[in-house]
């Protein structure tokens, strides 16, 4: 029988024998400065989450393998970010969460005169009030990790993300709880989406996406050839366009949309849970090119195409002076289904 929180706590002489947490800051070339906490559970979960980057998650392990994919870049210095059309991408080291927001997803564009990069800028943006707190849940053992990111300017926005993380002792699952505010005297839209990446060795030949979509529609005419295939999850290839496709994901009787990635040949797998009226969209990015080996299972708050913000007929909600709105979404690690 396992040991409640108090009946452990006369065995150990500090919490990280149960829930290891440790803080860093990179050094080295691109990385120079990037702070990062490193969490062990106690159990199978591990996970690399970045203040200097957002608190973006740049790594997680199940049962030491790991689940998402990284790119060439590796970690980049938020100071390196250019907004200019796609050069996005040379900071965007993947990982298994990235975040896009607040004030534009998708490609880039010209609006209103005004040039915007691809997916916005919230993913280069420094946390600040970062904080690490442990407790007890149900008598089990927790752990918190809180951080800020503002996005703001005079003549125009006034946003922040509150993001805090939840882990608990020996537990195969976390949560994420985002809460976007308002701080701005006029009511603002903001665009959200949750970049989530899986790659190898959960991403194989063989992987089983899980997902009840009631509508599968291609994004271009590469996609469209490929279509009866948006399931499957080949061998790498070269070369290979990338492939997107948008979902309808149909919620269940509580209102709560999920997928599951599994890879039956190591018996590893994610599930996802959130509320769909929350992310009422769904994108499918399949990029199983050799050496750029990824798959995006990615929920939204508004169509990746499409009105942006500033465009008539944009369908990104709205936030009133001094509001906020919470989003929370959940991660379960598997073994089996």
């Amino acid at each position: 029988m396992k040991k409640s929180y108090n009946e452990m706590l006369p065995f150990i002489g500090d919490a990280n024998q149960l829930i290891s947490c440790e803080e860093s800051v990179l050094s080295g070339g691109f990385q120079e400065g990037v702070k990062c906490i490193h969490v062990n559970n106690g159990g199978n979960i591990s996970a690399t989450i970045l203040p200097g980057r957002s608190m973006d998650i740049y790594q997680v392990r199940y049962k030491g393998k790991n689940l998402n994919y990284i790119a060439p870049s590796g970690i980049i210095a938020s100071e390196y970010y250019d907004a200019h059309g796609f050069r996005w991408l040379r900071n965007f080291f993947v990982g298994f969460l990235t975040t896009c927001g607040l004030q534009h997803i998708g490609s880039p564009a010209v609006i209103n005169g005004e040039e915007v990069g691809l997916h916005g800028r919230i993913s280069n943006t420094p946390a600040e009030n970062v904080t690490i707190t442990r407790d007890s849940v149900s008598d089990v053992p927790s752990l918190s990790i809180e951080g800020t990111m503002r996005e703001g300017r005079i003549f125009g926005e006034n946003l922040t993300l509150k993001r805090k993380i939840d882990f608990l002792y020996e537990d195969d699952a976390f949560t994420i709880t985002d809460t976007i505010t308002n701080h701005g005297f006029g009511e603002r839209q903001y665009l959200y989406s949750l970049h989530l990446n899986y790659g190898y060795p959960l991403l194989d030949k063989g992987a089983q996406i899980i997902m009840d979509t009631e509508d599968v529609e291609p994004r271009e005419e590469n996609a469209a050839k490929y279509i009866d295939s948006w399931i499957e999850i080949e061998e790498p290839q070269y070369p290979y366009p990338e492939r997107c496709y948008f979902h309808n994901v149909k919620p269940d009787n509580d209102g709560i949309s999920q997928y599951t990635l599994f890879n039956p040949d190591i018996n590893i797998g994610v599930n996802v849970q959130y509320k769909h009226e929350d992310f009422p969209y769904f994108v499918q990015w399949k990029m199983l090119g050799k050496g750029e080996y990824v798959l995006g299972l990615e929920p939204l708050n508004t169509p990746l195409d499409g009105p942006k913000l500033g465009e008539e007929g944009c369908k990104a909600p709205i936030l009133q002076p001094g509001a906020s709105r919470d989003y929370t979404y959940s991660f379960k690690f598997i073994d089996k289904i």
